[in-house]
């Protein structure tokens, strides 16, 4: 159960544009967990009335013009909290009982640590395929990153409210949901502060996924902008799914598909494919087997192809945001190309620092 320590108060904050039926649920799990903390739903341009819904759970809305994207809604969210944590909750996540209550102990035990956020759980609602192989692979990456966690999530985290204003918030830039916390996680860091990811703390995933809306999601929403933010802060590591394995899966991937178009011509290319493919699922394996152990090898062996299609989808990624971020520092500013500086230091000479003493 929550309990306030140290004179700090915690603010949950739930960005929201649309679909009572989700909001129905993350809302009251999080009144749950935190009984006594401020919770604030910022009203995106919200097409659907969450009024009655925040008001059953003590919540109040935070109505934001728009939709002008879930950045903007947090900020102007947390520029009326009066806490000295803020939780971030997607709307279409679940909070599982004890995960924020349990970041807001992790930060009192660890005064160090400016923020921490957790994973998805193991059991999507959602039961298609697609549905449940993305969940449950965002689970399994958080599950084994460095426990000291170089970006931040925003769809169950938890930062101190000062570091938050002292790095000026999200990027406002961002229209739509993309890269937009994994962007302040950078500039925590970059700000000297400790950032933890700690799978303890889950949240059930709501969304349905098909292959469609994975492939764009993972090209246009969230790798062409991730690669940018990697040049921009000089943060290609081994951590998350821009490892080393990462790497090799991705130049594994498209050796494969090549191979096998040349085999069209030369029948010994598909020599070639089979032993990229087996390559492809070595470097894999103890990914695979993560599967294998939560939903059987059947699961597992249809997750392969899936896996391929991602790596695609990321070494396209990579060309096209490392492309858009050349073009930018030289002033020719492609489609989805970020700006070049960041969102720190264009409000530092427009904004004071918000006072958070408490």
């Amino acid at each position: 159960m929550y309990v306030e320590w140290s004179g700090l108060r915690a603010t949950v904050i739930i960005p929201f544009h649309r679909n009572l039926q989700q909001l129905a649920l993350s809302l009251p799990a999080a009144r749950a967990d935190l009984p006594s903390a401020e919770i604030l739903v910022a009203a995106d341009g919200a097409v659907d009335d969450c009024r009655p819904l925040a008001a059953a759970s003590g919540a109040r809305v935070i109505e934001v013009p728009g939709p002008s994207g879930p950045a903007v809604a947090r900020n102007r969210a947390a520029a009326q909290a009066s806490g000295g944590l803020l939780l971030f909750v997607d709307a279409d996540v679940v909070a599982q009982p004890g995960s924020l209550s349990g970041m807001c102990r992790a930060l009192e035990a660890e005064p160090d640590v400016a923020a921490v956020f957790g994973a998805y759980d193991l059991d999507p609602p959602e039961r298609n395929f697609m549905s449940q192989y993305k969940n449950l692979s965002h689970a399994q990456i958080h599950e084994l990153a460095n426990s000291e966690a170089r970006t931040f999530w925003a769809g169950l985290g938890a930062i101190r409210t000062k570091v938050f204003h002292e790095v000026r918030g999200f990027d406002e830039r961002f229209p739509r949901p993309s890269t937009e916390d994994i962007d302040l996680g950078y500039r925590v860091r970059r700000a000297g502060y400790r950032l933890r990811v700690d799978p303890a703390f889950r949240g059930r995933h709501l969304k349905r996924w098909t292959l469609r809306s994975s492939i764009e999601t993972d090209v246009v929403a969230r790798g062409i902008p991730w690669t940018q933010l990697i040049h921009r802060y000089g943060a290609l590591t081994n951590d998350l799914n821009i490892g080393f394995d990462s790497r090799a899966s991705v130049l594994l991937a498209y050796v494969i598909v090549g191979a096998i178009a040349a085999a069209l011509w030369r029948p010994l290319a598909a020599l070639v494919a089979a032993a990229a493919l087996l390559a492809f699922v070595a470097i894999n394996l103890r990914y695979y087997a993560w599967f294998a152990r939560r939903r059987g090898w059947w699961f597992a062996i249809r997750v392969v192809p899936a896996h391929l299609v991602h790596h695609l989808c990321n070494g396209l990624s990579f060309a096209a945001g490392t492309l858009a971020y050349m073009a930018a520092r030289v002033g020719v500013r492609l489609p989805g190309a970020l700006p070049v500086s960041d969102w720190t230091t264009v409000m530092a000479d427009a904004t004071p620092v918000a006072d958070t003493r408490r």
